[in-house]
């Protein structure tokens, strides 16, 4: 499989951005005025994001081309007790989440639990999430007075934290109960700072390329949350597939779905349980530390795709407008 540099990445990012933004135009143009607009999002951190685009010009290029109405943070845990606060409170020290409000960008959050060991879930269903969830909103309502938009992705990948995986089953079942009572008490917290917020779960994209009803695996792991999902604003999803369209995929077997095909499933899917739907984080493994490796060629592929008339009319007929780019490099 190849590897791209990182300046090589770029550059397929500039050329998806470039045809994304000129086919965004004139869909726009030819859709109703009752259609909400696109709206974008990049980065998975804002400070690192900006001061790369004033020394990097690939960056700089690549941000112009994108041109993103909010920026993405992350909330992470790694100890299962607590979120790392650390940047969060550095940037409303400094002001940065000011600046950035000000500069006219939105914020995605997204939260999210190491899972590198199984089973794990533990500092989402606790009481220090929601107190964590709380400073970070204080912040942001702080710094955010024109109040512009916010977008809450929550739990991202949660289907994948317990034993067996992507399966609701009694095994698994109290801890998604108690996943389910406590993002809603999240939403709250949230909504009483910000009572404009957009507030989601976030599914791995995945959960529904597959199904095993008398396991209640895959998309029969879904209606057990459906009066949860209805309470949110909105549902996300991820979409990080490693492989090309119809590219061999040897661990399926098969010729891979593709990020398209997969968020087009997820929309078809999740619209049953809701009308407002994100692409929570696009990272179709860029890394250089993935064991796939880093390649320019999905993410220009995927955007030729997804530019096509029929696949962008598909996705917002069934209420996606809200897409983030996690790596932009």
């Amino acid at each position: 499989m190849t590897i791209f540099s990182r300046r090589r990445y770029l550059q397929g990012a500039c050329a998806a951005a470039l045809l994304a933004n000129c086919t965004q135009t004139l869909a726009q143009v030819k859709s109703s005025a009752k259609t909400p607009a696109w709206q974008l999002g990049l980065g998975e951190d804002p400070e690192r994001l900006l001061q790369e685009t004033l020394s990097d010009p690939a960056v700089k290029a690549a941000m112009q081309a994108w041109s993103p109405h909010f920026l993405t943070a992350w909330l992470n845990s790694f100890d299962h007790k607590t979120g790392d606060l650390s940047f969060w409170r550095t940037w409303h020290q400094q002001q940065r989440l000011s600046q950035w409000f000000d500069q006219g960008y939105g914020l995605q959050i997204v939260t999210w639990e190491d899972d590198r060991q199984l089973p794990t879930g533990d500092y989402h269903v606790s009481r220090q999430y929601l107190a964590d969830l709380e400073e970070i909103a204080t912040y942001v309502r702080q710094a955010n007075p024109h109040q512009r938009p916010t977008y809450w992705t929550l739990a991202t990948e949660f289907s994948y934290w317990r034993l067996p995986a992507d399966t609701y089953n009694a095994a698994t079942k109290s801890f998604y109960q108690a996943l389910m009572a406590n993002v809603l008490k999240a939403r709250q917290v949230i909504r009483r700072q910000l009572p404009q917020a957009w507030v989601a779960l976030s599914w791995g994209g995945w959960i529904v390329t597959f199904d095993d009803p008398k396991q209640r695996r895959g998309r029969s792991m879904i209606p057990p949350f459906g009066s949860t999902l209805a309470q949110m604003d909105g549902i996300a999803f991820q979409a990080m597939r490693p492989f090309l369209t119809g590219e061999h995929n040897p661990q399926l077997n098969q010729p891979d779905l593709g990020n398209p095909g997969q968020i087009l499933q997820c929309c078809q899917v999740f619209s049953q349980y809701h009308s407002s739907l994100m692409v929570s984080h696009y990272e179709p493994s860029i890394k250089e530390k993935h064991p796939h490796g880093g390649r320019a060629d999905i993410v220009t592929h995927d955007f030729l795709l997804m530019m096509q008339p029929e696949w962008l009319q598909a996705v917002r007929r069934l209420g996606l407008d809200k897409f983030a780019i996690m790596h932009y490099g």
